[in-house]
């Protein structure tokens, strides 16, 4: 198979992007794959995860600094802005701790 790129040289990699829910497919050369760069998506790629772990897990609570590990240990957060800061742990344990509801709803009355 001839690079689909240069058309002179034995295709040696098959290179396939996904753009728009498109998939191409591309037979290059050795040459011609080493002057694509994936290098620059992948940091990209990277760079995203990196944002999405350190929003997903705050370290600590900027008005009374606890930490959420620390929560864990305790059962108790420190400040009732806690509760903003580590929405994105917290709202998966709500259901758990309220009967499945994600909102606490006060004590039922006793039955008779």
């Amino acid at each position: 198979m001839v690079c689909q790129n240069c058309g002179t040289r034995q295709a040696t990699v098959i290179i396939q992007t996904v753009t728009n829910n498109q998939l191409a497919k591309a037979a290059l050369c050795a040459t011609c794959a080493g002057q694509f760069e994936p290098a620059a998506v992948l940091d990209a790629m990277m760079t995203a995860l990196a944002a999405l772990r350190t929003r997903a897990q705050p370290s600590r609570c900027p008005t009374c600094r606890i930490s959420f590990s620390a929560f864990r240990e305790t059962g108790r957060f420190g400040c009732p802005n806690c509760y903003e800061h580590f929405l994105v742990q917290v709202k998966d344990l709500l259901p758990r701790v309220h009967a499945g509801a994600y909102q606490h709803r006060g004590k039922t009355p006793r039955r008779r």
